[in-house]
Formats: C-alpha cells, sequence, structure tokens
C-alpha cells in the first residue's frame, strides 16, 4: 500500500496508526505508514520524523541518530525542537555516548515553560534513564515524581521498570519487584499504549525475579499479563525468555514434566542459535536434577552441536549464560569441554554490549554464575582448595541477594567437596524456600542422588566414566572428555570393574541397565 499522502488529516490518521503499530511492537507496519513523512504538514512531519526515529532506534540507536541527524532542519517548533533533543539523548544514551546525551537533555532543558509542564515530565524521565545507563543509581530520586506524572502511559510504565532496574542495581530485589508489580497494574489499565516491547521487557525481568526469589504471587500475575500480549516477531526474544523463566518457576514448584514442555516450547521461541543452545541446556539440567542422566546427556550434547554454530562473541547479555551452564553440565561427563566453555565466557566477559539490558547492570550476579560454574569444575578435577573458594565466593554472592535456589546449589556443591555438615544445613535452609523442588525434598531427606545410592564406591568421576563406557565410547574419546591418559583411564576402568563386580564392557552395560543408569 501507498502510504505516501500530503493532507493533513491523511497524514493525522496515519500518524495514529503508526503509533499504535509501534505500541503493539509492529515495527514494519509503522515504518511503512511513516514512508515519507517528511513532507507532512508541520508539524505533523516533526512527529512522522520523531516516531520514526524511536521505532528504528529500538532496532538500532545508530540508525535512530542517522534519522535524526538527517532531518535535523525539519524540526521548526519549539515542541518539535524539543521532543528531537530528547529522541537524541535516547539514542546517544543507547550507543553509549553518555557525553552527547547529556548535551541533548540540556539543550532540552533549555526549552522547558514551567516547573510542572508535560516536557519536564519526559525530560526527569530521560535524565533518569542516563543514570541509571551510567550506573548512577537512586530510585528516590525526585527525577522519579515528575515521569511518573507523564499522561503518556509509555513513559510511566517506563519509568517503573527504570526505577525496578536502578533497585536491582543496589541490590535491592524486593523493591524491584514492587515496582515491576506496579508496572504491571498499570498495564492492567492501559494495555498495548504503555508499548508492548518494555512490557515484554520488564515481563521478562518480574518472572525471572520471581522465579528467583520463590515468590508464586507475582509469577501468576506473570501468567496473566503473558496471557494477554499479542507477542509479535518484534518481541519474540522476550516471549522466550518469558516462557523459560515459566519453566524453571514449574521445575521449582515440583512440576518437572511441565517444565520439560515450557522448555520445549521456549526452543521454538528461540530467537538466534544462541538461545536455541540455552534451551537444550535448560532441559539437560533439569532432566539431570531429576536424576534421568540418559536424557540429560542426548539434549547436552544437542547443546553442544548447535554452540558450535555460534559466534558467541557476538552474543549479548545473558545468551552468554548458556556457556556457563555447559560447563556445569559438561564437568561429570566431559571435562575438557567444560574448561573450554569456561574459558570461553571468561575472555568473552560477562558485560552485554547492548546497555539497554537489565541483565548489562547485573555483574555481580553474573560473576556468581561464573564463580560457580568453576567452582563445579574444578571439584571434578580435584582441585578442591581452589574449588571451595570459588563456591564460596559464589555462595556468598547468592545468599547476599536473596536467590535461595542458587545458594542451595553453591551450599551442596560446598557440601559434596568438603563433607562438612554445615554446608549441608545451609543447603536445606535454602532449598526450603521452595518445598517442592526435587533439590529440597533430596537435601531434606539426605536422600543421596541415584549415582551415590546406585555406584556409591565410585567418585563422581569414576561414574561418569562408567557410563560413557557403557555407552560404547572408545578410550581415545574418553581420554578428550576426561582430560586423562589412556594409561590412567584404563587403571580406573579396573576399579570400576572391580567395584562393580564385572569382568567386560558388555557385563557393565548390563550392570547399570539393571540399576537403572542406562
Amino acid at each position: 500500500m501507498d502510504y505516501r499522502l500530503t493532507s493533513a488529516a491523511d497524514a493525522r490518521v496515519l500518524l495514529e496508526e503508526a503509533l499504535e503499530a509501534h505500541r503493539r511492537a509492529r515495527r514494519e507496519d509503522a515504518l511503512a505508514r511513516l514512508t515519507g513523512c517528511e513532507e507532512w504538514p508541520v508539524p505533523l512531519n516533526e512527529q512522522g520524523l520523531l516516531l520514526r526515529a524511536e521505532v528504528l532506534t529500538y532496532r538500532d540507536a545508530v540508525l535512530g541518530l542517522e534519522q535524526l541527524a538527517t532531518h535535523s532542519d525539519a524540526f521548526t517548533t519549539t515542541d518539535g525542537k524539543f521532543a528531537y533533543y530528547i529522541a537524541s539523548a535516547r539514542a546517544y544514551t543507547n550507543s553509549r555516548n553518555f557525553d552527547g546525551a547529556e548535551a541533548m537533555l540540556d539543550a532540552a532543558e533549555t526549552l522547558l515553560d514551567g516547573p510542572d509542564d508535560v516536557r519536564r515530565c519526559k525530560l526527569a524521565h530521560f535524565r533518569a534513564r542516563l543514570l541509571w545507563s551510567t550506573k548512577n543509581y537512586d530510585p528516590h530520586s525526585d527525577l522519579f515524581k515528575f515521569s511518573l506524572r507523564d499522561p503518556d502511559p509509555a513513559i510511566r510504565f517506563s519509568a517503573l521498570l527504570l526505577r525496578s532496574f536502578m533497585h536491582a542495581g543496589l541490590e535491592d530485589y524486593r523493591s524491584q519487584l514492587d515496582d515491576l508489580l506496579a508496572a504491571f497494574r498499570l498495564f492492567d489499565d492501559e494495555g498495548y499504549r504503555c508499548d508492548l516491547t518494555q512490557v515484554s521487557n520488564a515481563l521478562n525481568a518480574m518472572l525471572r525475579l520471581a522465579f528467583e526469589l520463590g515468590d508464586g504471587n507475582a509469577v501468576a500475575a506473570g501468567e496473566a499479563a503473558y496471557d494477554t500480549i499479542e507477542w509479535t516477531q518484534d518481541i519474540q526474544d522476550y516471549r522466550f525468555l518469558c516462557v523459560r523463566a515459566l519453566a524453571w518457576h514449574a521445575f521449582l514448584n515440583g512440576e518437572p514434566a511441565r517444565a520439560q514442555w515450557l522448555f520445549k516450547d521456549s526452543n521454538d521461541f528461540a530467537p538466534s542459535a544462541a538461545w536455541r543452545v540455552m534451551a537444550h541446556v535448560d532441559r539437560a539440567y533439569v532432566a539431570r536434577m531429576n536424576l534421568n542422566e540418559a536424557w540429560a546427556t542426548e539434549e547436552l550434547y544437542q547443546a553442544h552441536a548447535l554452540a558450535r554454530s555460534v559466534s558467541w562473541s557476538a552474543t549479548v547479555g545473558e545468551e552468554r549464560m548458556a556457556l556457563m551452564t555447559l560447563a556445569v553440565l559438561f564437568a561429570p561427563v566431559e571435562m575438557s569441554q567444560a574448561q573450554r566453555y569456561v574459558s570461553t565466557y571468561i575472555q568473552l566477559g560477562s558485560e552485554s554490549l547492548n546497555p539497554t539490558l537489565a541483565a548489562a547492570h547485573e555483574n555481580r550476579r553474573n560473576s556468581a554464575y561464573q564463580k560457580y560454574a568453576e567452582g563445579r569444575v574444578q571439584a571434578v578435577l580435584g582441585n578442591t582448595v581452589l574449588a571451595v573458594k570459588l563456591l564460596e565466593a559464589a555462595y556468598e554472592i547468592f545468599n547476599q541477594i536473596a536467590h535461595d535456589y542458587r545458594a542451595a546449589l553453591a551450599a551442596q556443591a560446598l557440601y559434596e567437596v568438603t563433607k562438612h555438615e554445615n554446608w549441608l544445613k545451609m543447603a536445606q535452609a535454602h532449598a526450603a524456600k521452595f518445598p517442592k523442588s526435587g533439590l529440597c525434598q533430596r537435601l531434606h531427606d539426605r536422600a543421596p542422588t541415584v549415582e551415590d545410592t546406585q555406584l556409591g564406591s565410585l567418585s563422581a568421576t569414576q561414574r561418569q566414566i562408567a557410563i560413557a563406557v557403557a555407552q560404547g565410547v572408545e578410550m581415545e574419546e574418553l581420554s578428550r572428555r576426561f582430560s586423562r591418559s589412556i594409561f590412567t583411564l584404563q587403571k580406573q576402568l579396573g576399579i570400576i570393574f572391580g567395584s562393580l563386580g564385572v569382568k567386560s564392557r558388555l557385563d557393565l552395560r548390563k550392570e547399570l541397565h539393571n540399576r537403572g543408569l542406562l
């Protein structure tokens, strides 16, 4: 359809339709309706150009800046100039040109009319946004008093989301959750006018935080919001993350079958190869936690095969956490791969390349994930002192930020390495926040894992070697997986055969099959 119309009435209709399409996360539709908007009558041309720059900024901050720079002379009214400065500040902030953003906001401030005008509300919001982007966290700033008065529900929703991220930067996750819940009460009233792109971003943040904190009411509110969102391709990445968070909640709530189905759904929504890796990693992790090693191994190697095709240097933020989970899962079965994944993650760094993502400001939590994974790897390698140091550091962070499930995992790992009862008690206390989870039940009963009960005479590495040998893995491949010489593996295999009372690989396979491990 040709949208190149010039009358004021037609332009006004197209502008309204474009704004609705943008707020509904239908950016192609919005851009189509803004075709030729530079030729519309004043001030509609200004509004059209600003909206087109905003749409493009959601895709790429540089595209938004180019759009604004190309048409800078078109902004002749006071409202137009003010909005131009604000839009430029947004794009500069997204591209991390913070000095440029500050200059644009200063220019916008010269055009304020009075203490309570709408311009002041918008200026306050984007000043707060710049503070957050530069990691100056002040959720109690007076800037929020103004931005939360803005007549535009998208600005008010964004202000609550932004303030929640500031709370997260201060590791006050309960206050973060309160602001996110307030944002979704606004969404209940205003719907898509809150801007579905930022709504889906907020929903991901709320669901992920809710399952970490074990807040079932917040998860229920998030599920209700998820069902009302009209999901589009432009927000498919957030849909993936939201379904993934719902799956983790199901898992921690004692619903492993539902969790696996939701993880399967998340794979269907995965917007990139890196996220598909994460979907398989999630299923492998849950399978292993539910003592289904065969399923865990299948999913793990699917994830590993996909990971080879990913350009990890081009990934951002949370996508890279797949590398650490791969390391944790590979640690007991293929040490060389576990070490590679840890090394790749460390080389890339945990800092997101996208400053608009909340994950970019959660370095301490990401650091805890990294230390936990490294500690698990070092424990399998037998480097007990280093393993304990790393796991204690991870536990300390998870404990401080009240991420109880993660703290329980770290404490459990420390108990396995040190055999100190105190760590077991701490693991039990944290896991008790998730009473229906398999981890809580095992820790509460002090029940050993399936491998402990059925292969109790073997070390963790020997158990995994036994399973691999029974699956037909040859010695050369075992040597590569476990970073052991063939001579050492042959000695280990002798110990395994003696402990289990078998004399051949065939006998070993039968024995493990009888014990339910194959």
